[in-house]
C-alpha cells in the first residue's frame, strides 16, 4: 500500500465542503456512462456534486457499515449518512451478539488493520472507493471518491493514516475482491489471502 499525502488526509477528514449539490437538466435528459466492458450505459439526470469538474453522482454512492449499537460514533454515522444521503444509502451490520458479522468484521481486521467502528466501505457506482475507520464528516464523501478516481485505486483510512490500494497491483486486487465479499455482499471470502 502506498502512503498518500498528509494534506489530502487533512482535507477529506477535516471536512472541507464537497461543493453544491445540483440537480440535473430538467426533461428527463439523459448522460451515458462508460461500463468497465467498455460499452456505455444510459443514466438519467440526477443529483450530483461537482468535484474539481468531475460529477459524482449522488444515487450512486453506497455505505456499507460495520458497527455496535453501544458505540456512540457507530450511532453517529448510522444517523449521518441516511440524513445527507437518503434513507437507502446504508446497509450496516451490527456486531453485538452476530458472531457471523464478528467473523466478518475479523477477516476485515486482518486485511486492512482496521481494530475500531465504525468501519465504513464506501462504494460508488459498485466499487469501493474507500474504507474508513471511524467517524468521518460525510459531506467530504465526494472528495473521497474524487481522491480515489484520480489516484486510480481505493482509499484506505486507518489508524489516523492513510493509504492506497492500487487498482493497477495484482496483490491489491485480489485484496479488494475480499473486501468487496465481506463489505458489499456480506459472505466470506471464496479464496482468503489473509490465511496461512
Amino acid at each position: 500500500m502506498k502512503k498518500i499525502g498528509f494534506i489530502l488526509l487533512l482535507l477529506i477528514l477535516a471536512g472541507f465542503g464537497a461543493g453544491c449539490i445540483n440537480s440535473g437538466p430538467s426533461g428527463g435528459s439523459t448522460a451515458t456512462t462508460t461500463s468497465a466492458q467498455g460499452g456505455t450505459t444510459p443514466t438519467h439526470s440526477q443529483d450530483y456534486v461537482d468535484v474539481n469538474g468531475t460529477r459524482i453522482y449522488l444515487n450512486e454512492i453506497h455505505f456499507y457499515m460495520y458497527g455496535m449499537k453501544t458505540c456512540p460514533h457507530c450511532r453517529r454515522m448510522h444517523e449521518l449518512i441516511p440524513a445527507t444521503y437518503g434513507n437507502n444509502s446504508l446497509t450496516y451490520y451490527e456486531l453485538v451478539n452476530n458472531e457471523t458479522n464478528v467473523k466478518f468484521f475479523s477477516m476485515i481486521s486482518q486485511l486492512t488493520g482496521i481494530t475500531g467502528v465504525p468501519a465504513i466501505a464506501i462504494t460508488y457506482r459498485g466499487n469501493i472507493s474507500a474504507i474508513i475507520e471511524g467517524e468521518f464528516n460525510v459531506t467530504a464523501t465526494p472528495r473521497i471518491i474524487y481522491a480515489s478516481i484520480q489516484n486510480n485505486g481505493t482509499l484506505l483510512f486507518v489508524g489516523g493514516k492513510a493509504y492506497i490500494l492500487p487498482h493497477n497491483s495484482t496483490k491489491a486486487q485480489a485484496v479488494l475482491e475480499e473486501l468487496y465479499d465481506l463489505f458489499v455482499k456480506h459472505e466470506m471470502p471464496a479464496n482468503s489471502t489473509s490465511s496461512g
